[in-house]
């Protein structure tokens, strides 16, 4: 009998092309969500891309699928209504799917093709988790965080990083 994925097999430890993303999004991007939170989401994403979503639809329930807690929405909540000067996760998300959506659209194409050559959802699922996870680079999250600094005002800025601390990994960034 086989190890399944990701479980130990004599001195060697199986990493799935899904921990990987899930180990890099904590390490460059975010702590603010659980392992079992960030691979609901990949499933999501996984599935939305494989139905031929849109980034736009798809952004707009990645998270809420992911079964955040209390203290989490919390955050978000905080973070949507803003400080004085409006409300900055509005702002944050727009930068985000900027950035973003040009590689969705180019993970999408591929997958896509995967799909009409007959692979099964399983498999376009785990290329996806590879896809997503040559792309969580600090090469390629450094710039889209210093753009969301850069799109938001002052005091925007300073609300977005005292109540979003746990959101993003600001200072493994120099921000």
């Amino acid at each position: 009998m086989s190890a399944p994925s990701g479980l130990l097999q004599g001195s060697q430890t199986l990493v799935t092309p899904k921990q990987t993303v899930i180990d890099k999004t904590k390490a460059l991007l975010t702590t603010f969500f659980t392992d079992q939170q960030l691979s609901r989401i990949l499933d999501k994403l996984a599935a939305d891309i494989y139905a031929n979503k849109t980034l736009k639809e798809s952004s707009a329930t990645l998270i809420t699928s992911s079964g955040l807690t209390a203290s989490q929405i919390t955050v978000l909540a905080k973070l949507a209504s803003g400080s004085t000067s409006g409300a900055p996760l509005t702002k944050v998300n727009a930068v985000l799917l900027r950035h973003f959506e040009p590689y969705y659209k180019n993970i999408s194409q591929k997958i896509l093709a995967m799909k009409k050559s007959g692979k099964s959802q399983s498999e376009c699922a785990k290329q996806v988790h590879v896809m997503v996870a040559g792309y969580l680079t600090k090469a390629n999250v450094t710039p889209i965080l210093k753009d969301v600094k850069a799109g938001l005002t002052s005091s925007e800025w300073q609300f977005v990083k005292l109540h979003g601390a746990a959101l993003f990994l600001w200072s493994k960034h120099g921000l």
